[in-house]
């Protein structure tokens, strides 16, 4: 122990074990932004929901207007390989950001009524 720091990353990409099952009946994933804009954040998504369907997720929501917009699920978007191809060339997010914040146990609700196994939150500030 010479008092140096070292740092250890895991290498990114695909895992041949998960943390969860998409198998699982009716389970799917959510993808949101919050906060600032930052650049490249329509190709993360564009990524993301590709490599969740690649893995065998059958539903990928895009939550439109941050956290505000999970209690709004009227307006949530399914992302689809088709829908997301592209999305990488445009700027900003398509999932449009917002700095509201709705209470925790309101966003529990509607994670569990949807049956969301997995949450992403993306974005900048």
């Amino acid at each position: 122990t010479s008092g140096r720091s070292y740092m250890q990353f895991l290498r990114a990409g695909a895992r041949q074990m998960l943390h969860f099952d998409p198998k699982e009946p009716g389970m799917c994933a959510a993808i949101v932004t919050c906060g600032g804009l930052c650049p490249g954040l329509n190709a993360v998504i564009r990524e993301l929901a590709k490599m969740l369907f690649a893995y065998g997720v059958k539903t990928v929501y895009g939550i439109i207007g941050g956290y505000l917009g999970f209690i709004r699920e009227d307006e949530w978007i399914q992302l689809t390989p088709e829908n997301v191809q592209d999305i990488h060339m445009q700027g900003g997010s398509i999932l449009v950001s917002d700095r509201g914040n709705p209470p925790h146990s309101e966003i529990a609700k509607v994670v569990q009524r949807r049956n969301i196994r997995q949450y992403f939150v993306l974005g900048g500030d």
